[in-house]
């Protein structure tokens, strides 16, 4: 092998030193800038939860009119569709052979009167006779069978006039209820009886009635909700009951407020719903049974509720969760519970309180741990409700 000599090595030397002074002299690299991200601070707002369910009207009241004696119709005294007041004579029955049935029955009573009477003397006459042997006891029996015999008979003819008298009464027909009446299925002239059916309806519509179905989850969270709201009010402001309201299309808002009347005392285990009427006053008659509505339930009062731009969410397999930016200006990632969206506004049941910062925008940039440049957003307005 042949040696290298002295000049070579000496170029080679001052190379590796050139090289090592380059790298010397190469600058350190710099440190990447904090992202900016737009935040903001998390504040409460006075807001009045209420949730939404879909219901189908019905009248208050649904009478259907029938015949309860056997006669003809000698007179209508309505108009189809008109607004009618209870008591209103409705039907006029021809009450001819009502009548005679009547006067028959008060005959019969008579003559049970008098029967009464006589079978009462002669067992009067008979106890004081009785003593003195001029009658047997047996002649004396027959005589208080007859005299029971006739208070019996006295008795069912009563009840018979009784009862012809309110079969004469059923030849007038009249308003059970007030409310719209609708058509008359029959004609004068025509003979009807309780095996007629319906001779015409009755709606009471100045109270509806709006059945609805809500779950389990929503009922339990409004019932404590509502409670918890009742028991912030001062006593001579606290109602009982939760507000209602019903909107015909989405953003029409019914002007008179309901009140629910009845919640079942059961979970339905094949849907998991409760049952909830509510009645809404129908004054003006806008409401007809049939329609669909929303029916709105409100808590009866406004209470401190966390609020978050709803842009400052983000979902994974985890659930939703926000970013939060501390005092030293570094994020970590917030797990949240959320509630019901409020115009651009979430709910937060869980998971960041008032005073808290959260990142609104930027969020795909940044991950836990990191750094940032926080700039405030302009201050978040108060959410509007609907209704």
């Amino acid at each position: 092998m042949q040696t290298m000599s002295k000049s070579s090595i000496s170029i080679i030397s001052l190379l590796s030193l050139f090289g090592l002074g380059l790298v010397a002299c190469k600058p350190a690299p710099q440190q990447a800038p904090d992202v900016e991200v737009i935040v903001q601070e998390v504040k409460s707002f006075p807001y009045r939860g209420s949730a939404i369910f879909v219901g189908r009207l019905n009248a208050s009241s649904d009478v259907k009119i029938q015949a309860r004696v056997k006669a003809k119709i000698e007179s209508i005294n309505f108009s189809e569709g008109k607004e009618i007041k209870s008591g209103s004579v409705l039907f006029k029955l021809n009450d001819d052979e009502l009548q005679a049935q009547r006067a028959q029955s008060e005959a019969e009573v008579s003559r049970a009167r008098s029967a009464l009477s006589a079978a009462d003397k002669n067992y009067r006459r008979g106890q004081e006779l009785a003593p003195d042997g001029y009658i047997s006891s047996s002649e004396l029996d027959a005589l208080e069978a007859k005299f029971q015999e006739a208070q019996s008979a006295l008795a069912a003819a009563e009840a018979k006039l009784d009862n012809a008298k309110v079969d004469l009464s059923y030849a007038t027909i009249e308003a059970p209820i007030s409310g719209k009446i609708g058509r008359s299925i029959y004609s004068v002239g025509d003979i009807v009886s309780p095996e007629s059916g319906e001779l015409t309806t009755i709606v009471a519509t100045n109270v509806m009635e709006v059945p609805f179905f809500v779950s389990e989850k929503v009922y339990w969270r409004m019932a404590k909700k509502f409670n918890e709201a009742k028991a912030q009010m001062p006593r001579a402001q606290r109602r009982d009951e939760a507000i209602v309201k019903i909107a015909l299309e989405k953003d029409d808002i019914y002007p008179h407020e309901g009140k629910i009347t009845f919640v079942s005392n059961r979970v339905d285990p094949k849907t998991g719903t409760m049952e909830v009427r509510a009645t809404i006053p129908n004054p003006d008659g806008i409401l007809k049974p049939g329609q669909y509505v929303n029916v709105i339930v409100e808590e009866p009062k406004q209470t401190p509720t966390v609020m978050i731009p709803q842009s400052a969410v983000q979902s994974d397999q985890q659930g939703d969760f926000v970013m939060v930016v501390d005092e030293k200006q570094e994020v970590s990632r917030q797990n949240v519970s959320l509630g019901e969206r409020v115009d651009v506004m979430v709910i937060v049941n869980q998971g960041v309180k008032d005073g808290d910062t959260v990142v609104i925008q930027g969020i795909q940039r940044i991950r836990s741990g990191q750094k940032v440049k926080p700039v405030q957003a302009d201050a978040p307005t108060t959410p509007e409700q609907e209704g």
